[in-house]
């Protein structure tokens, strides 16, 4: 008789005709079963209170480090500007990151379109604050307490606030579901001189091409 065999006893209780062996299970399994009691304690002591970094903590620091890339290479265009923010329009990665953000931020007041809701229609050609995205990003920005939207600044970084105004610059013009009437003064957003173009240097110098200066994809939120 193996030493299996040995082992499985069956039971003298029975149920509905089922019968049960006292199988027990293989040491290498209990083993590991008791090496996991032993470790969770100290995966605990080192990771919760220690100086183990957690997954959620690991990740915050390679976003912190993505963003100040981000930030440095932004900078490295000048100072932000009307030309700099047309031309992260044009940018697939910005806008991807803009519309995470504008979803996160921002549907509440303005609808997943851009339609409008609490807020303004941002759709349409009727600005409350100014059609520039300059106008855009000021208010984004600074706020507008007396209307209720808060001052994002306090919760966005620099390159956040570009993004999410690039993104809602591309708003204009798109068809949303349930569109606000409009509020404000019909406003026109003027074509850029050439002279003020990005690769002109009008941006703070020979700027070359935001477009190409943030290529990568920004990283979900936690």
């Amino acid at each position: 008789m193996s030493n299996r065999e040995g082992r499985d006893e069956l039971r003298e209780h029975e149920f509905d005709g089922i019968k049960e062996y006292d199988n027990p299970l293989p040491r290498w399994w209990v083993w590991i079963f008791w090496a996991t009691i032993v470790a969770t304690p100290i995966y605990i002591v080192y990771y919760h209170f220690g100086p183990g970094a957690l997954v959620a903590d690991e990740y915050q620091q390679e976003m912190d480090a993505y963003y100040e890339l981000q930030r440095e290479q932004l900078l490295a265009l000048g100072e932000v500007s009307e030309p700099v923010l047309r031309q992260l329009m044009e940018n697939p990665a910005m806008l991807s990151a803009g519309e995470k953000i504008f979803i996160a931020k921002c549907v509440q007041c303005h609808a997943r379109d851009g339609g409008g809701n609490i807020g303004p229609n941002l759709t349409d050609d009727y600005w409350l604050h100014g059609a520039e995205l300059m106008d855009i990003h000021r208010t984004i920005r600074d706020g507008v307490p007396t209307k209720g939207m808060i001052a994002w600044a306090k919760q966005l970084s620099e390159v956040d606030i570009m993004a999410v105004t690039a993104y809602v610059g591309t708003l204009q013009g798109t068809t949303p579901a349930m569109p606000k009437p409009p509020q404000g003064e019909l406003m026109v957003r003027k074509p850029l001189p050439e002279a003020d173009a990005p690769d002109a240097g009008g941006a703070g110098g020979d700027t070359g091409d935001p477009s190409e200066a943030v290529t990568e994809e920004v990283p979900p939120a936690a």
